[in-house]
């Protein structure tokens, strides 16, 4: 049975200041090790999105949000557009 739990500010209180990492995967790329030690610092690897694919967010690994990419400034961000 899976059970949804909901976060009360006390849960918040005992777990808020633990860091967690969190990915964005915005496509993959299939290389052979050849193609992978060959590469230099002005090379360019083609991933299998494009420029306006979703990205996906993952925590441990495991999805737990969709969004697009945006800048900010001079930084790239993502705008959350579905929560798993």
């Amino acid at each position: 049975m899976n059970k949804e739990i909901a976060i009360n500010e006390k849960d918040l209180s005992l777990l808020g200041h633990v860091k967690v990492s969190l990915v964005a995967e915005i496509g993959t790329a299939e290389l052979t090790v050849e193609q992978l030690f060959a590469l230099g610092s002005k090379d360019l690897v083609t991933l299998d999105q494009g420029v306006d694919a979703e990205v996906t967010l993952l925590l441990n690994g495991r999805p737990v949000a969709r969004g697009e990419l945006v800048a900010i400034e001079d930084k790239l961000g993502i705008r959350i557009t579905e929560l798993a």
